[in-house]
């Protein structure tokens, strides 16, 4: 259900100039779309080269060939110094084992191997289906495939390598800013939202890993994007076209920067195009309410999600605000983080309309066959 809320920032990139002029909101969204589709492309041919190995400009080969050689060591090696990565951060991934160590040493080798593979073909996409097809099948999949391997320790290492840093990198802009500004961040609720967040993507129903259906849903959702920037009828459940009023009032929120309108416009939408009608309410819940994403919903709320994302927003707002004037440090109220976070939750979203009874059903058989489950998180 995450999907429609992404859905709705790519909107956000439309501004009220289609009501100007007196065009559909969603052909407005297309047109902001190919616009936005040909500056990626741009910046997507400066950073290839066809003359050097990785198919990458020569100044980043040259820096990923130097960071390889410290993200690639064995799981029985002794580090004394490093440059990038650090001794403690090394020991720290030896000490997640024999597959899971090699995590940052695969990360470079796909940049370095693969990576220009990914943007050309991501520079030829025609629509957001291809688009997502080729970011789940090349990014979200095989990441997710990889993190939840090793998912049982992986936040423990990450955040004692970011908390412990040592590398030699340090000395060019100083161990002591360093140590103040991770000394200043809540790495406590980070750490508890990467768990969480593992949670969710690493769960497993029947025998399915969460992340291999999030992504067909993730693939689904871009079919319905295409179909409503495309004109598909207001009655067409498989589009969502029917939110052209709600789109409406998106646009006037964002136009005048108000955060909580912007919100509460997003809650609007995601109310209308999730909840009414009845008959799309069951296509939606068909689609996009699987047992993984009832499991992530009270996943969520078992792992306290939307108070630790608080946290973050509180912890690195306010010190935002500290830098510079122009910040607000209440610019997301608790209040608002709540709202938005509903919109992931159907069956408290749909509250009151026809279309719950779609949701609630599915959660009930869900739930009922939790204990035949891998619920290890």
């Amino acid at each position: 259900m995450k999907l429609f809320a992404v859905c709705l920032l790519l909107v956000a990139a439309v501004t009220v100039t289609a009501q100007k002029k007196k065009q559909s909101g969603w052909k407005m969204a297309k047109g902001m779309m190919t616009e936005i589709k040909e500056g990626w492309n741009s910046s997507i041919d400066e950073m290839l080269d066809e003359s050097t190995d990785s198919g990458l400009s020569s100044d980043v080969e040259m820096f990923l060939t130097q960071l390889k050689q410290s993200v690639c060591f064995g799981v029985e090696d002794v580090c004394e110094s490093d440059m990038f990565l650090g001794c403690n951060c090394i020991r720290e991934f030896q000490n997640l084992g024999e597959q899971c160590f090699q995590i940052p040493c695969n990360v470079v080798n796909f940049l370095l191997n693969d990576f220009s593979d990914f943007l050309r073909d991501f520079r030829d996409v025609l629509s957001f289906e291809d688009a997502m097809e080729v970011l789940t099948e090349q990014i979200y999949v095989p990441m997710m495939e990889a993190a939840c391997e090793c998912s049982d320790k992986l936040a423990d290492a990450t955040f004692n390598c970011i908390e412990n840093y040592d590398a030699g990198v340090l000395d060019m802009i100083g161990r002591g800013t360093y140590e103040m500004i991770v000394g200043m961040l809540d790495l406590e609720s980070m750490k508890k939202v990467m768990v969480a967040a593992l949670a969710i993507h690493c769960n497993e129903v029947g025998e399915e890993a969460c992340y291999q259906d999030f992504s067909n849903q993730m693939i689904t959702w871009a079919k319905m994007m295409d179909k409503s920037m495309d004109g598909a009828s207001k009655k067409d459940c498989t589009a969502y076209t029917r939110v052209e009023k709600q789109l409406a009032k998106y646009f006037k929120a964002f136009q005048s920067e108000d955060m909580s309108g912007l919100i509460n416009a997003q809650y609007e939408m995601s109310k209308k195009g999730m909840c009414e009608p009845k008959k799309c309410a069951k296509y939606q819940a068909k689609n996009f309410y699987s047992c993984c994403s009832v499991e992530g919903v009270d996943l969520a709320a078992e792992h306290e999600l939307g108070e630790n994302i608080g946290n973050i927003l509180d912890n690195v707002m306010g010190l935002l605000s500290t830098i510079s004037q122009d910040v607000d440090a209440n610019l997301i109220s608790r209040e608002d983080l709540q709202i938005y976070l509903s919109t992931f939750d159907p069956e408290t979203l749909c509250e009151g309309e026809k279309g719950v009874k779609e949701y609630k059903k599915k959660g009930k058989q869900c739930r009922k066959q939790r204990s035949e489950y891998e619920y290890g998180y």
